[in-house]
Parts: C-alpha cells; sequence; structure tokens
C-alpha cells in the first residue's frame, strides 16, 4: 500500500480511483488536468460545467493503491456470513477482527482471506483458507444492503473457502465463473462486502 503525500511517494496515475474518476467527469464536465513539471503528476483537477460554466477546482493531495488486497471473512453464530475490505495484506484484514468483535455479540470466527482478481478465471490453490469443519456447513450469505460484495466458494467437504473480488454489485458477482477445478466442487455464496473506513487513514 502506498499513501502520503507527493514528498513522500508519487502519485500513481494508475490509481483506480483516479482513473474512475476521470472517465466518469469526463462524460457530465469538461474536465482539465493540470500537471507538475517536470514529472507531469497531476496536481489540481479543474471541472467546468458545460451547460453554465460554472468551475470547480479540486486538489490531487495523494494516492492510495491496495497491492496485496485482503478481505477479513467473518463468521456468526447464525452461520450469516460476510466480509470487511478490502485491505492490503492480510496482517491488516486480521487486525480488524478485533475492532469487529467489539462491534458484534454474534461473530463466531474471522479469518483473512486473499480477494482473487475477477479478471483472472484460474482460481490457485493459495487462494483457499480453512474453517472449522462444524461452521462450514451452516454457512449461509448475510442478508445486507452494502452495495459491494464478494463472491465466496465454499467447499463444505473440506471446511475451505475462497474468495473472488470485490464486485460492484451483487449481479456482477453472481455472473463470475472459475475455470474449471477438476475434484473441486464448491458453493457459490455472494456476501455484502463492508468498507474497513479506518484502512484509508493508516500510513
Amino acid at each position: 500500500m502506498r499513501y502520503g503525500t507527493d514528498d513522500e511517494h508519487p502519485f500513481d496515475t494508475d490509481n483506480r480511483a483516479w482513473r474512475r474518476l476521470r472517465d466518469v467527469t469526463s462524460e457530465h464536465f469538461d474536465a482539465i488536468t493540470w500537471n507538475r513539471d517536470p514529472d507531469g503528476r497531476p496536481v489540481l483537477l479543474t471541472l467546468r460545467d458545460m451547460r453554465t460554466g460554472d468551475t470547480v477546482t479540486l486538489a490531487v493531495l495523494d494516492s492510495l493503491e491496495i497491492r496485496d488486497p485482503h478481505a477479513l471473512i467473518a463468521v456468526h453464530t447464525s452461520g450469516d456470513l460476510d466480509a470487511h475490505g478490502p485491505t492490503s495484506g492480510a496482517d491488516a484484514a486480521h487486525s480488524h477482527a478485533a475492532t469487529l468483535a467489539l462491534d458484534s455479540t454474534t461473530l463466531a470466527v474471522t479469518r483473512p482471506v486473499p480477494l482473487h482478481d475477477p479478471a483472472v478465471t484460474d482460481l490457485p490453490a493459495t487462494g483457499w483458507v480453512d474453517l472449522p469443519a462444524d461452521l462450514a456447513h451452516v454457512l449461509r450469505p448475510a442478508l445486507d444492503d452494502a452495495r459491494t460484495a464478494v463472491l465466496v466458494l465454499l467447499d463444505r467437504t473440506d471446511g475451505r473457502l475462497a474468495a473472488v473480488g470485490p464486485f460492484p454489485t451483487h449481479a456482477a458477482a453472481d455472473t463470475w465463473q472459475p475455470a474449471d477445478r477438476p475434484g473441486r466442487t464448491a458453493d457459490r455464496l455472494t456476501v455484502p462486502l463492508h468498507p474497513i473506513l479506518s484502512e484509508q487513514a493508516q500510513p
């Protein structure tokens, strides 16, 4: 993960939030990006309303990139399954477990799990994590209105799961299909992904 001012790190123009912001604003505004010499780092973004000519200028301060995306999978005593993240790495996901336990009286177990890139259909063996066998048989997606989602592939027989995502909607998660994996069958659970807001503030 990279986070900081431009004196500490260069701004990453490949940041997905930056790219999406540029795509969305260019559909509705005349967008002008002001770049710094000599490295071309964006420092200001001016948006002009094409109908009225009104403008607003936003300062581009820093960027945050999650290099090793993980989610914290939470299993509740009811069998409800949800996810929290994404975080940068397993340690960051695991560190959120204590906070989650303070906020929930029904939390049974948590597991950090790598978030597999939905653009890649071949799910590696390292993407699977173990669960207590007695929990694996009762898991179901939590009912929640969280917008983003993770697709959990659950091997109830071996007590293991893998996570793919994040997806912008539950419907998008439902359409993802893995490459064939002979000898492994898994249930598909589309579960809500809750953001970990404190993760954004950590250097």
